[in-house]
C-alpha cells in the first residue's frame, strides 16, 4: 500500500538506510550474545575449579597461574 502513494517515495532511501541499521544491529546484538556466552562458560569453569581446587594449599603463584587465562579471556 505504500508503494502505490507516490507521495511516500521520497522516504525510501531512509527506510532502506534503517533497514541496513537494523540489520547490523542484529548483527552485532548475535556477536555480543556469543561473547557473552563465552564468558559465562568461562566463568563457569572458573567457579568449578576454584570449588574443586584447594586454594589453602596453593602458592599465590600458582593460583594467578590458574586464574590468568581468564583474566585475558574478560
Amino acid at each position: 500500500m505504500r508503494q502505490q502513494d507516490a507521495s511516500l517515495h521520497p522516504i525510501d532511501p531512509l527506510l532502506h538506510q534503517l533497514d541496513e541499521s537494523c540489520q547490523h544491529f542484529d548483527h552485532s546484538l548475535h556477536l555480543l550474545s556469543l561473547e557473552l556466552n563465552q564468558v559465562s562458560t568461562a566463568l563457569s569453569v572458573l567457579t568449578a575449579m576454584l570449588e574443586q581446587s584447594k586454594l589453602d594449599t596453593l602458592e599465590c603463584e600458582q593460583v594467578y597461574c590458574l586464574l590468568e587465562p581468564f583474566a585475558h579471556r574478560l
